[in-house]
């Protein structure tokens, strides 16, 4: 999922965003697949914080599918703990397409506000931190 992620963001990000996307490589490069489902739904629960920012109100309509997908696993928590309590689990297609919302969310959000105005780095340095322990 982060190598997926990493991918997508070097198709976009422009030099100086890209040589700090390089900094994490060896960081992406020790993970599992282990937390690839909460990386995943963080992606998704991203782009409805960032397109619910004042400043990104232009981009609302990329976040509200998402906010029900959102949502609902909150009051779900069953659909949560499943992607964590499955070792080896795959992510499904649908998952993966909350990583490339992500990507296009911040993309629309940089042609706008530029690529600083946009908290992408950070979201890739939380998604790195998701590192369940196996049981």
């Amino acid at each position: 999922m982060l190598v997926h992620m990493n991918d997508e963001l070097e198709k976009v990000l422009p030099e100086p965003e890209y040589e700090k996307l390089v900094l994490h490589d060896a960081q992406i490069a020790k993970t599992t697949s282990r937390g690839d489902f909460h990386r995943c739904f963080r992606c998704a629960e991203w782009v409805v914080e960032l397109t619910s920012a004042p400043e990104h109100s232009h981009l609302r309509h990329l976040g509200r599918e998402l906010e029900a997908v959102v949502h609902e696993l909150h009051d779900t928590d069953w659909a949560v703990e499943f992607g964590a309590a499955t070792p080896g689990r795959i992510i499904t297609d649908v998952e993966l397409t909350w990583v490339d919302d992500a990507v296009k969310a911040a993309t629309a959000a940089a042609e706008v506000s530029g690529w600083g105005a946009v908290p992408w780095e950070q979201l890739l340095i939380e998604l790195i931190a998701i590192e369940p322990s196996e049981h």
